[in-house]
């Protein structure tokens, strides 16, 4: 079963996005409330580290890890931009940027996945994204021939 990993992230940790934000129990969100927000985003993350198949155990423990901090600041900038849109605080545009540095956090981390550094899964169950037989130089060239550009003929012929 997999486990949910929070990156040692709390919620006065929205403090770099929103100073001064304090939660009580008359607070949008409370403080119950911005807990199981940071827990509900940490779940996307994991699942879907999980679903790339890093070790999400081992690197819930290397607190040094560039990709460790990674997780932090995703998970804060979903609670500040969450936090933000509940508290009508009449400034989504905070919020849509905040989210959108998270979601680019993910393509990132789908696009490159050598970005995950130590722990980027290489095993023979990773995903494909990270190894792939695709034959690119065969593919393209068999583009560049369909194509019938006048330079690909000419590159093909030079070849020969």
């Amino acid at each position: 079963m997999a486990q949910v990993y929070l990156f040692g992230v709390v919620k006065a940790d929205i403090g770099r996005y929103l100073p001064r934000i304090a939660f009580d129990t008359e607070t949008a969100p409370t403080a119950s409330e911005a807990d199981e927000i940071v827990i509900d985003h940490a779940a996307d993350l994991c699942a879907y580290l999980y679903g790339m198949g890093v070790d999400v155990q081992y690197l819930a423990t290397a607190t040094t890890s560039a990709l460790y901090r990674t997780c932090q600041r995703f998970i804060i900038l979903r609670l500040a931009a969450q936090v933000m849109r509940m508290r009508n605080q009449n400034d989504t545009t905070a919020a849509e940027a905040w989210d959108g540095e998270a979601d680019r956090i993910i393509e990132r981390l789908r696009k490159l996945p050598q970005d995950m550094g130590a722990e980027r899964p290489t095993g023979a169950n990773s995903p494909n994204i990270l190894h792939s037989n695709a034959t690119y130089a065969a593919e393209l060239y068999a583009k560049q021939m369909n194509s019938q550009s006048r330079l690909a003929i000419n590159a093909a012929q030079d070849k020969m």
